[in-house]
């Protein structure tokens, strides 16, 4: 039964974005607490990510009846790794049933978020992302931040200098004519791995500059049957059991990261060995020096296809490991001092993990900066709530990113602890929860000690680091500690400040 009733007081929420981790919060406060948030999305749709990321080739690397909401399963998945256009079109139909439409405001951008320690509430402020003049504001009791962390596209200004036309993957121009041309791919993370394929097809030629290649394995993707389809359909348990099934399979997959001293030559060994063979088996063992990595297999996160490596092989595709030095015109030149002469930059190039603000200025008690804060050490609790950040949740921030499992099963959790904290202001009557300090630090400190041993400290750069070379991005567990992690809030854990006549509350305008 949903927590709410006619003579308990009604929080008003704000949830900033709409990929799986804001549809995902604005359905759980409804059903669980009776809250309709009020929701912002920086698109003119929904599915955060999946909007934006529409170059060929984009697909997900975790199996599609994993990569969902356990609470909205989809019985119609059409292939065991889904497409951009379905996953994107997945998300509208969940958004759609829960009426997220109707209360979402479009094409707006949140800038400001700011603590207002009179009224016990978050001032936001907002604009319209095509005209600035149209703006507005209002209070909120708590906010919940569904940013993510693969927001703002790293674009170096080392390539800004290129004359001809640069396209990033997050922003692909679709009215640009790729056929036939000389193209200069930046990069060797999941976007250039599933782009490559997909431009070598048409491309006259395709340069692949990576500095760092990517371990890279077989996916097992293949097409659902109808009769597979309408089993899942009409026998829910199948489902559910087929789901937990792929969740133990790549839950499994954590003892190579968390054992890397026991297991780590052996995996390494079998990847070597796979690499190899189908690079031979396309006619280019040469590449192998080239394309194959040598630092620990999971460092940096693992890639699945099974055509990438062979479109390196092609003869209108050369690898070159070699960065990028300088820019005259149209010509790369790389450290190696070769020249090469493109019409089209493509950086596939990622993003800033760890500014995922963006031009959204967050103030906490006492005016504090929060990108100030996490400038060299993004610290949290539990990896939701954030000390001097009171009733503000941040979803998939620090301590919260994965290289085994599915995402989704995170961010299920983290919305689960974060509308318990909710409760308990509501049953409480408190003005506003943040985490203590020390607990804080404790929390840090256990992640933190979590990580020796593992992959993760193999000795490869990653964007699981700050520039530090320390890790915060990443839990340093599996998903089931997680769940256990955050499984019930600890209250003594929490600074609660009690409502007093003093205390003003306003609704916001």
């Amino acid at each position: 039964m949903p927590f709410f009733s006619s003579n308990k007081r009604q929080l008003r929420v704000a949830v900033i974005g709409t990929g799986f981790s804001g549809i995902c919060a604005a359905i759980k406060l409804e059903q669980q607490l009776g809250i309709k948030a009020q929701i912002f999305e920086l698109n003119k749709d929904m599915a955060g990510t999946w909007y934006a990321n529409r170059y060929p080739g984009a697909e997900c690397d975790i199996p599609s009846h994993l990569y969902s909401f356990s609470f909205e399963q989809n019985p119609s998945w059409t292939k065991h790794y889904s497409s951009q256009p379905e996953i994107y079109a997945y998300l509208q139909g969940v958004a759609r049933k829960y009426g997220l439409y109707e209360r979402t405001k479009f094409e707006t951008e949140v800038v400001r978020a700011e603590w207002n320690e009179q009224q016990h509430q978050w001032f936001l402020e907002w604009r319209n992302v095509h005209d600035h003049e149209q703006t507005g504001s209002g209070y909120f009791d708590a906010v919940m931040s569904g940013l993510g962390g693969l927001r703002i596209p790293n674009v170096p200004k080392e390539f800004q200098s290129f004359s001809g036309p640069i396209v990033h993957t997050t922003f692909w121009d679709n009215k640009l004519d790729y056929a036939n041309k000389k193209i200069a791919v930046i990069g060797s993370g999941a976007s250039a791995i599933q782009a490559v394929p997909e431009l070598q097809k048409i491309a006259k030629h395709v340069y692949s500059y990576q500095r760092t290649p990517a371990w890279v394995s077989v996916r097992d993707q293949y097409t659902y049957s109808r009769t597979w389809k309408f089993i899942l359909r009409w026998i829910p348990f199948v489902l559910r059991f087929y789901r937990i099934l792929i969740y133990i399979k790549h839950e499994l997959f954590f003892v190579n990261f968390k054992y890397q001293k026991f297991l780590g030559e052996y995996v390494k060994k079998k990847f070597v060995a796979g690499m190899s063979a189908r690079l031979t088996a396309a006619g280019r063992p040469d590449l192998i020096p080239a394309v194959v990595p040598d630092y620990p297999v999971g460092c940096k996160r693992i890639t699945k296809s099974e055509i990438y490596l062979e479109a390196l092989a092609a003869s209108n595709v050369t690898v070159i490991r070699s960065g990028v030095d300088e820019i005259k015109g149209q010509t790369l030149i790389d450290k190696d001092g070769n020249e090469t002469e493109v019409d089209i930059l493509i950086l596939a190039t990622g993003f800033h993990v760890d500014d995922v603000s963006g031009n959204l200025k967050i103030y906490g008690r006492n005016g504090v900066f929060l990108k100030d804060l996490w400038e060299y050490e993004k610290k949290s609790y539990k990896s939701v709530t954030i000390h001097g950040f009171p009733n503000y949740f941040t979803l998939l921030g620090p301590s919260s990113g994965l290289g085994h499992n599915s995402i989704v099963t995170i961010i299920e959790i983290q919305v689960d602890y974060a509308v318990q904290c909710i409760k308990r202001l509501i049953k409480k009557d408190l003005a506003a929860i943040e985490p203590k300090k020390e607990a804080q630090e404790k929390f840090v400190a256990d992640v933190q000690k979590g990580f020796e041993g593992t992959v993760w400290k193999g000795g490869c750069k990653s964007w699981y680091m700050n520039k530090n070379g320390e890790i915060y991005s990443l839990w340093s567990g599996s998903i089931t500690s997680f769940y256990f992690a955050l499984r019930k809030p600890i209250f003594n854990d929490f600074i609660e400040y009690k409502r007093t006549k003093n205390t003003t509350l306003t609704n916001g305008k």
